[in-house]
């Protein structure tokens, strides 16, 4: 009988033990991750969209006409114009006072660069300062502007009015970047929220909710 329960108190300090080591491993993987989550740099959705290229009314048959702009003072004229649409949003935690972004437009030929900037933003508390200057008579291959504030989900649009060669591939060259500890991820179009959504569906029974893709 002494034998049995001295057997079956070590068997006690044995469950003890071996309860207390896992649960020691599972609450330092649970640290681990919460620590990690927490360290991760807050994410900046951004989408570039490079819509076509100025068209002719006429088509083709007629000569090709040139795009001429008036800044009021002086008008220039263009072979060919592009716009670029940047879009940015804030998914991160971190709200910022000012944020610095750099955009770099790669393209081959140095003439090419960008003449004009339009912002759009949630409010008139929502600011863009431009750091480089912009001109019809001198294309910038870069521009540097700072979102005044940069709070979590607020988002701002771009417009870049590009004097670029008439035959030049945007797709993939203009480049983004900033000083900030971030990282830019990409920020999907309403379409393909809408997509992906539906890709989903999710049926709640009780206390359970099932989601499987279609």
């Amino acid at each position: 009988m002494l034998d049995f329960l001295l057997n079956l108190h070590w068997l006690t300090i044995l469950i003890i033990a071996i309860a207390l080591l896992v649960s020691g491993g599972v609450g330092a993987a649970l640290y681990a991750a919460i620590a990690a989550y927490r360290n991760r740099k807050p994410a900046i959705a951004q989408r570039v969209e490079t819509p076509p290229q100025f068209q002719d009314v006429l088509g083709s048959s007629c000569p090709r006409t040139e795009i001429r702009i008036s800044d009021g003072q002086k008008e220039y004229q263009y072979d060919n114009l592009r716009v670029v649409q940047i879009h940015l949003l804030n998914q991160g935690t971190q709200d910022f006072d000012e944020f610095k972004l750099g955009i770099s437009l790669n393209l081959d030929d140095a003439e090419d660069g960008a003449v004009h900037v339009e912002v759009r933003s949630g409010d008139r508390d929502h600011q863009v300062k431009q750091l480089t200057p912009l001109s019809f008579a001198e294309p910038q291959p870069a521009l540097d502007v700072v979102l005044i504030p940069f709070n979590r989900q607020d988002s701002y649009s771009l417009r870049l009015l590009l004097a670029a060669s008439e035959d030049v591939e945007l797709s993939g060259k203009i480049g983004l970047s900033s000083p900030h500890a971030i990282r830019f991820v990409d920020l999907p179009t309403v379409k393909e929220a809408v997509q992906e959504a539906a890709m989903a569906t999710s049926l709640s029974l009780g206390p359970f909710q099932f989601s499987f893709d279609k």
